[in-house]
């Protein structure tokens, strides 16, 4: 149903923090973002110091980087409207469906079409895109 629970993540300007307690609190610092280049960074230490590429965003696509200059690897996730598939192989071919965006929810999604499956959790205020992808990528 998407009822709130526990925070999970909390996003605080470049920085994808894992929360602490039912109220949000910043944890250590997973990932960091670069939104202009458009890679995510796993943090090289709980404090936000950037570590290694993890994620590149490429127009709808989320692929994983490989290397510290992040080479384009295998796709993890694609964008279609508000459903978010699997990505499958290097050319991000659609795989199963991962996930359902339904306004401030998201839906677990299953099969070739995404259909929506159970409230995975729900966000609260304004999240980017690259930040969002980054999650749902742990998942």
């Amino acid at each position: 149903f998407g009822t709130p629970g526990d925070a999970a993540y909390v996003v605080d300007g470049n920085r994808i923090h894992q929360s602490c307690g039912p109220l949000g609190s910043r944890g250590p610092v997973v990932y960091v973002l670069d939104p202009e280049l458009g890679i995510v960074y796993h943090a090289a230490d709980g404090f936000g110091r950037r570590g290694t590429p993890a994620f590149t965003a490429e127009g709808d696509r989320l692929i994983r980087c490989s290397g510290p200059n992040c080479t384009p690897g295998a796709c993890v996730l694609l964008l279609d409207g508000n459903k978010v598939f699997r990505g499958d192989g290097p050319f991000c071919n659609k795989g199963e469906g991962a996930f359902l965006l339904d306004g401030n929810v998201v839906h677990l999604a299953y099969g070739p079409f995404a259909s929506q499956g159970d409230a995975l959790f729900q966000v609260d205020g304004d999240l980017p895109l690259l930040a969002l992808l980054a999650i749902l990528a742990g998942y």
